[in-house]
């Protein structure tokens, strides 16, 4: 008998996913006005309810300025590409955005077509984080 898949896991810490410890590892903290979502793994058919249900949470209830923190994504599939979509779509509604950091090359093109920004590194899309000039 095949052993169940697990179900996504969310977390909701500040400390950022260090490890992927199934398909897929979410998890969100301020930084100043802005809220930083981290996500580790696969966003694929399997994991795209549960990124979104993170982001719709985070952009509905917590802050609605988002960064998407990209770096230790492994997969992304057309269903996280239309979750990051649907994010922006409602995070422009409630007076806010996202962006997205860190993505590899092979995505960067994929994200920059639906809408959010990208930039290269965390430091750079976090406005907190920005030197005065």
């Amino acid at each position: 008998m095949e052993s169940p898949v697990p179900e996504p896991r969310v977390v909701a810490s500040a400390r950022p996913p260090s490890e992927v410890s199934g398909p897929f590892v979410c998890g969100w903290s301020a930084v100043g006005e802005c809220a930083v979502v981290r996500v580790a793994g696969q966003v694929d058919g399997a994991t795209a309810s549960a990124f979104e249900t993170e982001l719709r949470r985070v952009i509905t209830t917590k802050l609605p300025k988002l960064v998407v923190d990209l770096r230790r994504v492994t997969v992304m599939e057309p269903a996280g590409i239309d979750v990051l979509a649907e994010a922006h779509n409602l995070a422009v509604k409630h007076g806010g955005w996202v962006r997205t950091s860190g993505a590899a090359k092979w995505l960067v093109d994929l994200i920059r077509s639906i809408g959010p920004d990208h930039y290269p590194t965390l430091a750079e899309a976090v406005p907190a984080y920005r030197r005065a000039i």
